[in-house]
């Protein structure tokens, strides 16, 4: 009978906390939902240097007046990528970093506030992408995903949280996917990484908000199949049993 009792209070707790709280402050902050002004603000952009990352640099840089630093493994693309957006009168500059090295990616950090400035946002973008059933993909691919999909994010997201939680303020924005919702028949290899990012995001939330944290807010957003370099490149066209949307989850 006891069992029941708690179970009945703690039920009725959550529902007048949904009703008096969650509900309320979701409300809110819907109606007082305005875009991000990021003018003048240094946004670092891993992946910047083709495909979603490369329109994201352009949009931030040139039509929203970020300061865009890309970050990518590929010098020369990046190096180019800066190049189109300076000459557009927006602010772009270049690293190259592989950011599955936690060590190289910590010093980028490091090296970019010390010559662009102190990051106010930085979006977790890069990825890898590899198709095939389970028995098809060699255990390279695999491991590249998860060491690059995954562990780069985290070391991503370590190397510019320190000065935001310093300072208690900036933004953590991480590009899950549909696929980090849905599997696919070819996605061994890319569904899980984004499943993960999903709750890297969502543990990283909640420990920012239990340790007091209130200025750095995170944000996942989880697109649908685009036609970028890496998806063309694979010669298919992925499907999800999620019908085509685009969902974003600020946290």
């Amino acid at each position: 009978m006891k069992d029941k009792w708690l179970k009945l209070t703690s039920t009725l707790g959550i529902l007048l906390h949904l009703l008096f709280v969650a509900i309320p402050l979701d409300l809110v902050r819907w109606l007082t939902l305005k875009r991000k002004d990021v003018r003048g603000k240094v946004v670092v952009i891993t992946g910047g240097a083709s495909g979603l990352g490369q329109r994201m640099a352009e949009i931030l840089a040139i039509d929203l007046g970020a300061n865009v630093v890309i970050v990518d493994i590929d010098k020369d693309k990046a190096e180019q990528a800066a190049k189109t957006i300076n000459e557009q009168h927006g602010h772009a500059f270049a690293r190259q970093c592989d950011i599955s090295d936690d060590l190289a990616m910590t010093a980028c950090g490091q090296q970019i506030e010390r010559s662009v400035g102190a990051v106010d946002v930085v979006i977790c973008n890069a990825a890898v992408l590899s198709f095939g059933h389970l028995m098809e993909l060699s255990t390279k691919q695999l491991k590249m995903a998860m060491d690059v999909n995954i562990m780069g994010t985290i070391n991503t997201i370590r190397a510019f949280l320190p000065s935001m939680e310093e300072r208690n303020v900036g933004q953590i924005v991480a590009i899950s996917s549909i696929a980090g919702f849905y599997g696919e028949t070819y996605g061994m290899a890319y569904c899980p990484t984004k499943f993960a990012v999903r709750g890297i995001m969502e543990c990283l939330q909640m420990e920012l908000r239990d340790r007091g944290v209130e200025g750095v807010a995170c944000t996942t957003v989880c697109p649908y199949f685009a036609r970028t370099p890496m998806i063309l490149n694979m010669g298919m066209r992925p499907t999800s049993r999620q019908p085509a949307s685009s969902l974003s989850h600020p946290n």
